[in-house]
């Protein structure tokens, strides 16, 4: 059992006004997974892509209230998590979640959660917190990948492996990912593979740098919990950049901001 983070993704066609649930993404379930009574898990944050400006919301009988829950107006264009940095909604075990928005008429809209883990059953995951990885960096380097699109809008793409575009990492090593960055806009960023647990880490696909630059970095010391990737080079090949984009067609560049470490626990 160990930490486990995801980004659970859901799409909608042509909502218009009204508020519309999503359609899971694949591999995706807006049931919190299962875990044991005294572990925790966190909904840490929620974001949306749509061409038209509209409402995201999350709601469920374990939350504040079945009504509205955590409702946002967003933003037409940006993806940007809504929650404050650090501040969490402890989510729990098996509740299914209502995941909804509202948007254009004529368009695919997409909402995203990022939920973390404590202890997952089954999950292998491995992360660290900054202190831990700092006295470690050997160098600073990026990895750009050029990722495929998906071919159902709003859904994930198929993913492309890390070392696809340049195939430079030193072998046996370990590496943290502390952010990334995208030339082009789509709904979510996520890391999978082997030491993610295959599960997908990540988090909004704005082209702000200044926010996903150093994503797990600042989510780390937001929360107070491991939030950066820590991937082994033997893993390149199945360790996979992929994106959901609510257009299913071209690809995306991403530059992931990696650390070199050297040997350690």
């Amino acid at each position: 059992m160990g930490r486990a983070i995801e980004v659970v993704g859901g799409r909608t066609t042509n909502p218009s006004t009204t508020i519309t649930g999503l359609t899971a993404n694949t591999n995706n379930s807006f049931t919190v997974r299962n875990f044991a009574d005294q572990d925790k898990c966190y909904l840490d944050g929620i974001w949306s892509q749509s061409a038209t400006a509209g409402v995201i919301r999350l709601r469920s009988p374990k939350m504040h209230d079945i009504s509205q829950g955590i409702r946002f107006t967003d933003i037409a264009g940006v993806s940007r998590n809504l929650l404050p940095a650090g501040l969490s909604e402890v989510l729990y075990a098996q509740d299914t979640l209502t995941f909804e928005m509202s948007g254009g008429a004529s368009e695919t809209d997409a909402g995203f959660l990022l939920v973390a883990y404590d202890n997952l059953p089954g999950s292998d995951a491995r992360f660290a917190t900054f202190d831990q990885v700092k006295t470690r960096v050997v160098h600073v380097l990026t990895a750009e990948v050029t990722v495929t699109n998906p071919t159902t809008a709003g859904d994930w793409s198929a993913g492309t492996a890390i070392n696809a575009t340049f195939d430079l990492l030193k072998a046996n090593t370990d590496y943290a990912v502390l952010g990334y960055q995208a030339a082009s806009a789509v709904g979510a960023v996520a890391l999978v593979g082997p030491d993610t647990g295959n599960y997908r880490v990540g988090g909004p696909g704005t082209t702000e740098s200044i926010e996903t630059r150093h994503w797990f970095k600042r989510m780390g010391e937001a929360t107070g919990r491991p939030y950066i990737p820590i991937f082994n080079s033997a893993n390149k090949a199945n360790t996979n950049i992929t994106v959901a984009h609510t257009t299913a067609s071209g690809s995306t560049t991403v530059d992931v901001v990696l650390a070199q470490l050297s040997p350690g626990v």
